[in-house]
């Protein structure tokens, strides 16, 4: 997975955007050149030249494909025609009235059920098809259970790249567990998650502020431009340079934590451009109106089954590094509550995030003191 510095950043630089917004990544236990490269273990429907974006940035695309070695047409890819079918039906959903919306609710506690925040997004969250509105379960259900199977692969490879057992119940992949199916029941929910946005709009806007999933890895797919990716010190406009059917992964807290910072955890937001030139802005009642004026999204979240417990010692390699504040003992739900806490809800309503900020930043900011303190007194 070896690649030339001028190679990446030749890449990079045709798909750059001009847009400029701080967002601060957490740091790396450890600096990268210190550690053997990682082995070669190519991702699948992965671009070759798109292979190691997601170890240098927390971010990649997937390329599904569209024709043969001989340039025939193939059917759609099972994730294709998957993917498709569910933005047909959640736009179904998000058409009826919030009326009818309200009964799925979003449920304190849960992450599951249909919110809305004016001004930004409404969205539905599901963890199980018992609270999963009839219209949606197929679908549902059949998207959960490809992906799931797609990033249960996945692992296996980025375990191989770190010199770990790629077994399902080894390495990385023993994370996954019952989370790459969808449950039945309420009783079979797992901390992964299958969550649909509609985003506002067509003014021009940041509707997802800058942010990192909690996970291990997520699965973005879209049907109109919006997604934006962290590059060191850029935003880039991702899927305006996509072309045939493309979707994007981003690495997670819980796999940066996991793979001892090899893979760091990708940022990204969601922007809206302003209505497209050759499409009207508004209606003779100066609203926009039809389904052109919403960016659908489909996010896949896996994270880590919560009762597995992690054993850093287990995930030491030459390539990992040894952790410099090793874990034993502890389950990958405690480690997720740890992680969650030191981080803000982008998908709440506003006052309550704008707490959560607050909170977040003087938790951290009592925590460097505690450590200045400590520190002064060892010496």
């Amino acid at each position: 997975m070896a690649v030339s510095t001028s190679t990446l950043s030749k890449f990079i630089s045709k798909l750059r955007s001009k847009r400029r917004i701080k967002f601060h990544p957490e740091p790396q236990t450890m600096l990268l050149d210190t550690r053997l490269p990682l082995d070669a273990s190519p991702l699948p429907l992965v671009l070759p030249e798109h292979q190691p974006l997601l170890s240098h940035y927390g971010w990649t695309t997937i390329t599904l494909p569209q024709s043969s070695a001989d340039n025939q047409p193939v059917p759609p890819h099972p994730l294709q025609a998957a993917f498709e079918e569910l933005f047909s039906t959640v736009q179904s959903f998000f058409d009826s009235s919030d009326e009818e919306k309200i009964k799925w609710k979003h449920r304190l506690g849960t992450e599951e059920g249909w919110s809305k925040i004016p001004g930004e997004k409404e969205f539905i969250t599901l963890r199980t098809l018992e609270y999963t509105p009839d219209i949606l379960k197929k679908p549902a259900k059949r998207y959960w259970d490809l992906m799931g199977a797609h990033l249960s692969s996945t692992l296996g490879r980025i375990s191989t790249s770190l010199d770990l057992p790629a077994g399902e119940e080894e390495g990385l992949r023993k994370f996954v567990g019952p989370c790459a199916v969808m449950g039945a029941y309420e009783s079979e929910k797992t901390a992964t998650m299958l969550r649909i946005f509609r985003y506002e709009g067509w003014e021009a806007k940041v509707v997802a502020e800058p942010h990192s999933d909690l996970g291990l890895l997520s699965a973005v797919v879209g049907d109109m431009p919006g997604l934006e990716v962290w590059c060191k010190n850029d935003w880039i406009d991702i899927e305006r340079g996509y072309t045939g059917c493309q979707a994007t992964y981003t690495v997670g807290r819980q796999l940066e934590r996991l793979s001892n910072g090899r893979y760091p955890a990708g940022g990204h937001r969601v922007v809206s451009y302003g209505a497209p030139p050759q499409l009207p802005s508004t209606s003779e009642g100066g609203e926009v109106t039809g389904k052109s004026r919403y960016r659908h999204s489909i996010v896949f979240v896996l994270r880590a089954h919560e009762p597995v417990v992690v054993e850093s010692k287990e995930l030491e390699t030459d390539i990992t590094g040894k952790w410099v504040e090793g874990v034993s003992g502890v389950t990958a739900g405690k480690m997720y509550e740890e992680i969650r806490s030191n981080h803000f809800n982008i998908n709440i309503g506003h006052e309550e995030r704008e707490k959560q900020r607050r909170n977040v930043r003087e938790g951290k900011t009592l925590v460097k003191r505690a450590q200045e303190s400590r520190t002064q007194a060892a010496g």
